[in-house]
Formats: C-alpha cells, structure tokens, sequence
C-alpha cells in the first residue's frame, strides 16, 4: 500500500494528484504504512480513545448499502445479490444493526444522511453509483459517518473531482489507473493484524478480482493495513491502465507487501473501511471472505465486533466455480449450493449453450435432475437446437429422466427444428420401454414431422416388431404417406428391416 511520510527521506516519493482544494501529498511503496503509523503514536493513541467511546454505545447502527446494477455477466459484479446477501448477514449476526439496500443512489437524500454506515458497491468510473454525489458523502464525513467502499467502487470517475477527493478523505485509499492493478490471482494468508476487524478471521485462501498498489491518503494517516500480502509477479500482465506499469513491479522486486483492505479513522471520528475484492458473487459464500468485510462494517459503524467475528447464517460456498461443473462432477450437494446462491440460474442463463438441466440429462446425472425438477426446473425449455428435455433424454436413452420429466410436467408432443416429437426419437433409436412411457405420458402415435412421417415410419427403419406393434396397438395409421411419398412399410422394405417388412405385410 504506498503511503508515505514525508520525514523518510529513504522513500521515493510519487507524483501527488491535486483535487479541487485538497492536496494530496506524495505517496511511498507499499510496506512503509506501518513504520509510519508507528511514528504517529500520539495521534494514534487519540484514535484509540476516540474508537474506544465511540464503541462504546450499544445502540442500533443504520447500515445503508447503495449497489450499483450487476454488470460483467452472470456471477461477476452482482451488486444488488451481493449487497442483499451482506445485508441479510448483518441482519442475522445478533448485532444491533439494521441494514437496508438501495438498488441506485437514493431518491430520499435523508437516507444517506442518517444511516450510520454508507456502503457502495457499483461499478466505478463513469458508472459509479456515487457519481454527482461527493458533496452528500462529504457532509456525512464531515459529521463523523462511516463509509465503505468495496471493489470497483474505488475508482472514482476522472471528471469528479469530489467523489476523488472523499474517497481519499473518507476511506483513505482509491483505485488510480495507469498506477493501482486489478488482476484475478489467489490470495494467501495465514496470519492476521491484532484489529477488531481481524477477530474470528483465520488461515485465507481466495481467488478473485484483487486490486493493489492503490492510492492512499498522504503520510498513511489513520491507516491500518487489514488484508496485506506480496502478489505473485506474474498476477501483472503486460503494461497498460490496469494491468501493470514499472512501479507496481518494482514495488513487487522490492518485496514490499500490497494492502488489499484497510481502515480509516480521523481525530474527529470518523471511520472507513476498504476492501477491493468482490468481483465474483460466489465468495461472499465463503464465511472468512464475508467475515472480514462484516467485521469491518460493524467496526466501522462503532460496534464492538465479537471475538469471534461477525457470523451469520448465509450459505456454504459452492465447491466449484460454476453450477455447470457441479452438474458434470454429479455432485448433487454443491449444486444445491449454487442454486443457493443464484436462484435465478434454475433455467439457466441466455449465452449458456445448454440449461442446468439440459445438461445434467445429458451427463446421466438422475439425481442432479431431480434436485433440478425440485427446486422448478422447466421441463417444457427447449435448448438452442429446439431440444426439448425430454427429447435429449430420449436420445440419451435414458428411461428414468423420461419418467421423472413426464412426471414434472413434460410435454410429450413439443417437436425439435425437424418436427420430431420424442416418439419419433424414441422410433427411430427403437426404445420400446421408453415409448411405452411416452405413450402412458401422452405422446400423439400419429404426430407427423416436418416430412409427414409418424414415429412408425421411424420405427420401421431399424425398430423392432415388437415396437411397432406397440405404436399400432396404440392407434397409429400404418397408411400414413408422408411427403416423400413412402408409408412405414415402404420404408421397412428401402432399409431391409426384414422382421418388420413380414409383420407389417401380415397385417394388409
């Protein structure tokens, strides 16, 4: 985290940025925040009596979490799924909190001018859901109130000086292109800072969007590092606005440690807390990963957070990355957990290639397909080929998913881009268990394709007498002329289906 002291004279300075009215004074490499929190002992000694009345008060905190709407595609930057399941966390941890979400900054100013604890998790730049909004978040630094800002939040546009400003006043810290980074690598700590925010927090392993070598508050005042780790060289990629430039990778030649969450205090009260992961919905999942920016909510609203942290009664993280690989690995628990965690990937997502349940038919995974039709899976949903479930189980000859589908509401009749019914799968690959299911289910045994064929004229190709006696048994037309002008009997005889050729003779 590059903060400086302007007395070390060992420290190479940095380029200050300069805002409207404020001043923000050099910065150093990251690793020199704590020699330079310690030759603050008196302020710090202010702080700490500041934080200890200030935590003093038992009475409920108002925590009012401002999202930005989702963007990235599905399970990247789900702000309002991620504020609400943050919200629901506090709401459940027995701490005297009452957290409420806005989806968009809100219409009542009054809002954020009385909750306790403001906290944004947008997209930054020209989408940031502060945007405009620097002199309402300055009042309430000004009073003392606490802000949190997570991920993408911290970088504020270019062209708004005040959201600029505040966010260094307030939070201390901010994203800074061409100088801060914001690859996708693993985490790795096994130790934590003696801090409030660190209680209950233990050995730490997470992937995700992390953002490092920001750009922190002059001399590291009132800072003290939360999550502090040396990134791999290679989380750098080439030099560009956000993926790397020559002083994050010396700062990294250096071994000089890069802060990934921290907090803030003031002489006059107010606190802060930054935290810059939360690029995937997933781990907020992860107890340690929701624990820490928890924990740092409630310290930063004034609250004592227990010795064991804040914990709640959210949901177990999925194991895997996505609910696809749970389905392929039929591992029926953790896609129980993703279902948990996005509900509204039941029927799957509009650039998905194949549905949750498209899928787990295809793999043969029948509990997984049960778990889906139970927690309301379609079985009407065709896929992008105008499967429909039913049809793929067909193919996949797979009697169980029949059944189970027939069950859920299925419908037997729904044809694919050839016209063709289930039955006709089932004709033509000579599955007569499954027919007679299709059948009991309420499949039409003289339903044409887009040719005129009836699942006979499938079935007569290389099916079975008995499945053809089935499907007659059942009422299909055995005249029936499609529009290539052949019957079932005709089409028996063009393949050499010599069984069904005297069976079907036999009944003229």
């Amino acid at each position: 985290m590059h903060l400086r002291l302007r007395r070390l004279p060992c420290l190479r300075l940095s380029p200050p940025v300069v805002g409207p009215g404020r001043t923000e004074g050099p910065t150093s490499t990251t690793g020199r925040i704590v020699p330079a929190l310690r030759a603050l002992g008196g302020f710090l000694a202010l702080v700490c009596c500041l934080s200890a009345s200030f935590a003093a008060a038992d009475t409920a905190r108002t925590v009012l979490f401002i999202a930005g709407p989702p963007s990235h595609g599905p399970g990247l930057h789900e702000f309002p799924r991620g504020c609400t399941l943050l919200a629901d966390a506090l709401a459940s941890s027995g701490l005297p909190v009452k957290a409420e979400v806005s989806l968009g900054w809100p219409a009542d100013e009054r809002r954020v001018r009385e909750a306790d604890v403001v906290v944004l998790y947008s997209d930054g730049l020209a989408d940031h859901v502060a945007k405009g909004q620097g002199p309402a978040l300055r009042r309430r630094f000004d009073a003392g109130k606490a802000l949190v800002v997570l991920h993408f939040a911290l970088e504020a546009p270019e062209d708004d000086a005040e959201l600029r400003a505040v966010l260094l006043d307030a939070v201390g810290g901010r994203f800074e292109a061409g100088w801060s980074v914001n690859p996708t690598w693993t985490v790795r700590t096994p130790a934590w800072p003696r801090h409030p925010v660190t209680r209950g927090m233990a050995a730490f392993e997470v992937e995700d969007e992390w953002y490092y070598h920001l750009r922190f508050r002059a001399g590291g005042v009132g800072l003290q590092p939360i999550l502090s780790v040396l990134p791999p060289a290679n989380s750098l990629g080439d030099d560009g606005p956000r993926s790397g430039n020559p002083t994050v990778r010396a700062a990294l030649a250096q071994g000089e440690p890069q802060v990934l969450a921290w907090t803030a205090q003031t002489p006059h009260g107010a606190r802060g807390f930054g935290f810059t992961g939360g690029h995937f919905h997933r781990n907020w999942y992860q107890p340690a990963f929701r624990r820490l920016v928890t924990n740092g909510i409630a310290w930063a609203a004034g609250l004592e957070v227990p010795e064991t942290g804040v914990t709640s009664t959210a949901s177990a993280a999925p194991v895997y990355p996505t609910i696809d690989e749970s389905i392929a690995r039929g591992d029926v628990a953790d896609v129980a957990r993703h279902l948990d965690a996005d509900p509204a990937q039941i029927n799957g997502r509009p650039e998905a290639k194949l549905r949750p349940l498209h899928q787990a038919i295809l793999r043969r995974k029948v509990p997984v397909i049960e778990l889906l039709l139970a927690r309301g899976a379609d079985p009407r949903l065709p896929d992008p080929a105008q499967r429909s479930p039913l049809q793929m189980a067909v193919e996949r000859a797979d009697a169980t998913a029949v059944e189970l589908l027939l069950k859920a509401g299925a419908d037997p009749k729904a044809r694919d881009k050839a016209g063709w019914s289930a039955l006709h799968h089932a004709g033509a690959k000579n599955q007569l268990a499954i027919a007679r299911l299709l059948l009991d289910g309420g499949a039409d045994p003289n339903q044409k394709s887009e040719l005129g064929g009836t699942p006979l004229h499938e079935a007569a190709v290389g099916g079975s007498v008995e499945l053809i006696q089935l499907l007659l048994e059942r009422g299909t037309d055995p005249t029936v002329v499609s529009k290539t002008g052949v019957t079932g009997l005709d089409l028996a005889r063009q393949y050499k289906n010599e069984p069904v050729v005297r069976f079907l003779e036999s009944r003229r």
